[in-house]
């Protein structure tokens, strides 16, 4: 590992509002501001989208690039499926059923964010590194239509995803997209039916096309792993692994295609471990405070052990490391941002050990 960064750090985009946010209100306002994009209004002059979006976007960002991560996830404070399902109804082209109009295939979270690393930039000189997330095509197909895939309406709701995925690449001085992830946490789940692998393999190729940057297919089980393993497109695979260190494919299979990993090494399964540390004796009104609620992120010795079970798994092909799946249980920001921190600091500890 002498010489390289290895491996980089990075988060999942879900992430808690800030307390003095109501979830309602932030719904309300997120639609009327993504509106006011598409139109070509100034949204960053209504008093009501810069309290209940653009202020609590732009905080949270902030804390996660300084909770020590190298590439930090736009803020997704937004359900994962109305965020894209949402957008691509209301702009659908008619001919092309689940096929959003290009131009309007906009993440409100990015066009908020390059208004704050530009003035960012313009008081300290930094650029900023940029993870965007966007929900798969199978994921959005199964929430709208359900199980039974037909490749050609998949394939529409592929390049809608494309569309939203290119309109977020950034290639500034003050922002830059480095990272890509196609959110498909069913896939290894669900049976579908309809659908050839090749037909499957397709459509995430279709998803993922022309973007030059990794590409991260985000997934909870390894299970279906040979799909994404096949594509072109796609060139790091990720797992939950902090809560199963049993979900692993073997690196021989990531030299055989020239794939990577991004592996997940700090627990977030909020409830899970809440209720663990319950059964362990600790009684609940620990958790009423900050501090106690602390008690339930992974101790630094539990999340480097994680990080060394994963490299003795995967070697070099181990690109990437983070906490698991998204932090939207644990409120407030402050303690996920503690969680991040914790994570990057055990990182960035080792790497400087092996160095």
């Amino acid at each position: 590992m002498s010489g390289k960064i290895f491996p980089i750090i990075d988060d999942i985009g879900s992430f808690p509002l800030p307390s003095y946010i109501y979830k309602k209100r932030f719904d309300n306002f997120y639609w009327d501001a993504f509106q006011g994009l598409i139109n070509g209004y100034d949204i960053f002059a209504n008093d009501g989208i810069k309290t209940n979006i653009i202020n609590p976007i732009n905080t949270i960002f902030e804390m996660k690039c300084n909770s020590g991560i190298e590439i930090a996830n736009y803020p997704q404070l937004m359900d994962m499926y109305t965020q894209f399902i949402k957008p691509i109804q209301d702009y659908e082209i008619k001919s092309e059923p689940n096929k959003i109009d290009p131009d309007k295939a906009k993440i409100l979270e990015v066009e908020i964010l390059k208004n704050w690393a530009k003035l960012r930039y313009e008081d300290t000189g930094e650029q900023y590194n940029l993870k965007i997330c966007v929900t798969g095509p199978l994921d959005l197909y199964f929430k709208k239509i359900g199980f039974s895939v037909y490749p050609d309406m998949a394939l529409n709701f592929s390049k809608s995803v494309n569309s939203f995925i290119k309109n977020s690449i950034v290639n500034t001085e003050y922002l830059k997209t480095k990272l890509v992830s196609i959110d498909e946490p069913s896939l290894g789940y669900v049976s579908i039916s309809g659908a050839e692998k090749e037909d499957l393999i397709k459509i995430y190729d279709k998803s993922a096309e022309n973007i030059n940057c990794d590409v991260q297919i985000h997934l909870h089980s390894l299970n279906s792993f040979r799909i994404p393993l096949e594509t072109k497109n796609i060139n790091v695979l990720t797992c939950e692994f902090a809560s199963n260190q049993k979900n692993v494919i073997d690196k021989s299979f990531l030299d055989e295609f020239d794939k990577q990993m991004r592996v997940g090494i700090c627990q977030t399964s909020f409830n899970a471990i809440m209720a663990q540390k319950m059964e362990e004796g600790i009684n609940y009104s620990q958790f009423d405070s900050i501090e106690g609620l602390r008690l339930l992120i992974d101790s630094p010795q539990k999340i480097k052990h994680n990080l060394k079970l994963a490299i003795k798994q995967y070697g070099d092909r181990l690109k990437y490391v983070g906490p698991d799946c998204g932090l939207n249980a644990w409120a407030p920001p402050e303690l996920a941002t503690e969680l991040l921190s914790r994570t990057a600091d055990v990182v960035k500890k080792f790497r400087n050990q092996k160095q």
